[in-house]
This record gives structure tokens, sequence and C-alpha cells, in this order.
């Protein structure tokens, strides 16, 4: 007879594949609690069921049925019994540093095979929908096995109970954090094998946009020239295949008498997309402003006139040839025809001229001049590194993303200049660095919480990260990228349907956001509450000796048992 060990684990729990996890209190977080959740009405309350069997066998979340090709296993059915909505997801796990494999991708598929003695994560998640009454419900968790052609039989239960708050939590779209997490849409077409912009490609393209509604993005990515961050220095890469080259967006033609002629159609077809999923707070324009160049694989400068690196292809009509830009007075007319085409559609308040950490004072100042000579209309944004920037591009950049780096060590300079340019946006951004907090695989999950409070402490308006989407060639067969820790190129894999395939860094980023915008509710009612809130999983609320910890320990709670409490709180203050 087959023999089982399960148990429940805190929504923040990850499993390590290979180590000797038991499914008990001694191994898994959270293990030896009650099993006790916390929602809001139209939120969600999840957590880990983890689970082992000493022979191999098929593990089954879902209720279809299932044989293997060769030597037929038996099979372990997981079943919640609920009346409220509710999803179970095998936890598939991604190779990270030093060859761990982390619990991170949530598979779509409902079976799986697994060996003998090996543990696995299954990730269970409740939604109360915004009619469902307060108050304390309780659920099941049943396993059933059998073999063949056999009954099932109940070989384990599991009893827990969710507490429903009496408030309801309004839609991502309404929400007042701003999330921008790049899109890089050319992989998604290498990855779907689709023709860049073509029906297949925008098809894949609305399912990660989707997706994006749903977590509560903000901004619109489009990329106006070819490989504005060259390949993200992929053509260095010598330990992994991994093309991560983006292009224009928007097809340019010269025509026979030497007119530009731009189509902005899939553009706006793209912006369109975005806006139906409520991703219609700002259009961030890259590849115009602060492009990287890389001498040691070729990406400079194919216009020497110029100031910036700006790569734009077209269609020769005179030869029937592709070629590219050579001349400034060409990019100025391109650059020209772009803002005549928001104006005309009413769009050009939304948009943003993007820069991604320009690196010298002069030479961007050089870049915005020739830009605002031709295209006066339009506004600036830029992710730094140092605060000067802002004192320097006070009147013309409007959203100033600083990283978190920067953020703590220059705070007190810059909240002087958050109070002195009312109107402009301040976000800050993670990426490869810092190594805590932040979005790796191997980060622990209530970091992605702690983001959203920080933001919230700090004053600021929301967070970029700039990767949502972007992979070596074969990500679901390890998605591990030689120069960065593994997980700061995405925060989703790509389904063999062309979906995207959430995970639970996903999961966490929006628990992260969700604690913004209820924080950000109760400063409006009550600041002391709120800062009462936040002192409840902020160990240190001193911005700038936060840069200087050397531990994720010393600046924020490790137990989610404190991200419930304050949520509770909030809710209870805001009645």
């Amino acid at each position: 007879m087959m023999q089982i060990k399960f148990c429940h684990a805190d929504a923040d729990f990850k499993l390590i594949a290979g180590a000797a996890v038991i499914p008990d209190e001694r191994f898994v977080k959270g293990a030896g609690k009650p099993l006790r959740l916390f929602a809001l009405k139209n939120d969600t309350a999840a957590f880990g069921f983890i689970i082992q069997a000493d022979r191999d066998c098929v593990l089954n979340v879902g209720d279809e049925p299932y044989f293997a090709q060769f030597d037929q296993k038996p099979q372990v059915r997981i079943d919640v019994r609920s009346d409220l909505p509710h999803s179970l997801n095998i936890v598939d796990f991604a190779l990270t540093e030093k060859g761990l494999r982390c619990a991170d991708a949530l598979l779509p598929r409902p079976t799986l095979e697994i060996a003998a003695g090996e543990t696995r994560q299954v990730y269970i998640e409740f939604a109360p929908p915004k009619d469902c009454k307060a108050g304390c419900r309780d659920f099941k968790v049943k396993i059933y096995t059998h073999e063949m052609f056999g009954d099932e039989k109940l070989s384990g239960e599991l009893e827990g109970k969710i507490e429903i708050a009496d408030y309801i939590l309004h839609d991502p779209k309404d929400n007042k954090f701003h999330l921008d997490l790049w899109q890089h849409p050319s992989n998604l077409a290498r990855n779907a094998e689709a023709p860049l912009w073509s029906d297949r490609h925008f098809a894949v393209i609305e399912r990660y946009l989707e997706s994006l509604g749903e977590l509560g993005q903000k901004a619109v990515t489009i990329i106006a020239s070819d490989t504005p961050w060259a390949g993200q220095s992929c053509g260095l890469a010598r330990n992994t295949k991994a093309n991560m080259f983006e292009y224009s967006i928007i097809p340019v033609k010269k025509t026979a008498d030497g007119a530009l002629v731009c189509d902005y159609s899939h553009m706006q077809r793209y912006i369109d997309i975005a806006a139906k999923y409520h991703i219609d707070r700002e259009i961030s324009i890259y590849g115009l402003c602060g492009i990287w160049n890389n001498p040691d694989t070729g990406f400079g400068k194919p216009a020497e006139d110029y100031p910036d690196s700006v790569r734009i292809r077209y269609f020769d009509e005179a030869d029937g040839c592709y070629k590219y830009l050579k001349k400034a007075s060409d990019i100025e007319i391109y650059i020209s025809s772009l803002r005549d085409y928001f104006v005309k559609t009413g769009q050009i308040d939304k948009v943003r001229i993007a820069a991604d950490e320009p690196a010298d004072i002069a030479l961007y100042r050089s870049i915005l001049a020739g830009i605002e000579k031709v295209a006066p209309e339009f506004k600036f944004k830029a992710a730094i590194n140092h605060s000067e920037f802002i004192g320097e591009f006070g009147k013309e950049v409007y959203d100033f993303v600083p990283s978190l780096q920067s953020m703590t060590a220059e705070f007190k300079a810059l909240k002087k200049y958050q109070r002195t340019m009312p109107g402009k946006r301040f976000l800050y951004y993670i990426c490869c660095g810092p190594d805590f907090p932040n979005t790796f695989i191997t980060s622990p999950l209530h970091e992605s919480y702690y983001l959203g409070v920080l933001a919230s402490a700090c004053g600021f308006d929301g967070l970029l990260r700039w990767a949502y989407n972007i992979w070596p060639d074969e990500p679901r067969r390890d998605c591990r990228y030689e120069f960065w820790r593994t997980g700061d190129t995405h925060f989703v894999y790509p389904a063999y349907d062309g979906s995207p395939m959430l995970t639970l860094r996903w999961k966490a980023l929006k628990r992260g956001i969700t604690l913004y915008e209820l924080l950000e509710k109760l400063k409006e009612k009550n600041p002391a509450d709120a800062e009462k809130a936040m002192a409840m999983v902020m160990r240190i609320t001193d911005i700038e000796q936060i840069g200087r910890e050397k531990s994720p320990q010393a600046i924020m709670s490790f137990d989610i048992s404190d991200y419930i409490e304050m949520e509770k709180f909030i809710v209870s203050r805001l009645g």
C-alpha cells in the first residue's frame, strides 16, 4: 500500500527540490500552525499543500483521467471542498544559482508524474467574490488514491478555515499603485514562432497584457527603434543560448522621392489591446533616448551626426532594400512624425519618452534638447541611479524612477524634489540589485509583500521593474541567464498554448500591491494608524537606514502572520 505524507504551508513558502524535505513542521514553514486563512472580498487567500509518496505516482489536482505512457502508476488526486471559488496548481521547479531547483511556476496542467520520495508543492487559492458574506468558512482538502481501474479511496484529509472580512477590495484597474513592468513583445514572437506583429503574434500579446491587467499594470511599453538595449548583452553570453533583442513596432519606409512614411497601426493595436485590460495610464516609448551601446558586439551609432544610437530600420522603395537611418535629419523627421501622431490621436499627455539609466548628464541633456527641438510636446521619464539627475532635469522629466539603492541613500533629497515638483510621478525600481528586497526566484516571497509596503512608506507612486517576459531560448527547461540572478528577467513563463504561466512571485507581487492600496486608503483616513500598520512588518522605518542594513531580517518581518495582522488592522480601521 502506498504511503502518503502531507502538510500545509504558509503562502510565502517556496519548496526547494532535492532538499531533505519531509512534509511536517520541521521542514515546512507554517506546517505546525492551524490552517487559518484571511481574505477580503474580491481578493484572494492562499496556502501551500506539500505532499510526498513512497511510490512513483501521478499527482492530479483536477478531475480528468490520466495514464502514463509506460509502467502505470498509482494516482494521487487532491480535491478541495469549499463553497468559495478556488483553484489548485502544481508548482513547478526552476533551475537557479548553484543548480538549486526552487518552486516558481504555477503549472496550468492538472497532472504530473512524480518519483517515489519526491516532495511536491501545490498552490491552493480561494477567491471570495464581492457579494460574498463576511464570516468564517470551513474547507477541506481531501486526498484520494487509486490504481488503474480501481475505485478511488480517501487516503487523507486536512481541514482549514478562512476568515472573510466585511470589506470589498477594489478591482486592480482602480489601483492607485503605478505598476510599470516592461513588456518585451519580440521575445513573445520568438517563443511562439510567430512573425512579428502578425495576428498570431498579437493573439499571444493579448494574453500577456491581460495577465498584466490582472496584476494592476498601468504603463504600456512601446519599442520605437531596434535593439534599444543592445540585446541585454546576450552577444557576450558564452554559457546561455539567449536571443534577447527587441525590435521596433513601427514599420518605416522611404518613398522613391525620399519622403519618410511611418505606419503606426501595429503600435495603436498594441495600445488598444492594453487599454482593453485597463493598462492606459502611461505610454512609455523606448528606443529614442538613452540607447545602450555594446561595441564588442557591434552595436553602436548608425547615424554619426546624431548624439544617440537610435536604430531605425526602413524599407527604401527606390531600390527595394532595407536600411537604417544614417542622418540626424531623418531621425528628427521620424520623432516629429511620432509626435504628430500622438497629438492627432489625443494621446500625447500619456506619452513618456523613457530612458534606462542614463549615466552621462551632458549627453542626456543633448539628447533631450534635440528631441524637444522637433517635438516639444513630449514629456520624459528616466530610471536613474543618482538623485542629481532630478535636480538637473526637474523641468523636462515628469516621471522620476530612482533605483531602490539610490532612493534609500538619497531619500531626503528625493523627498525635497518631490515636494517642490507637484504633479510629477515618483516610482522606484529594482533590477539585478539590490540583493534584497527583490523578486528573484530565490528571493523569499514576503520580500514582494514588503515592496508594496515600502512604496507606501516612502510616499512614492509605485514600482518599476525592467522585465515581465524576456527569457533565454528555452525558459521552461532552464531560465537562467548568466549575467543576472535567476528570475531577474521575468515574472511569468511561456505556456505551450501561447499564454503566460503565472508564478508564486506574480502572486506575491499582487499581494504587495494590495497592501500598498490598503495603506494608502488608511493614510487618507488616519495617517497615524497607517504608520502603526507599517511598523507591524517594517523592522526599520528610517528609509535611509534600510539601504545600509546587511540582512533582510533587519528591515522586514519574515513572518507571514505579521502581514496578515497588518491587513486585519487596516481593514478594522477603514471600517
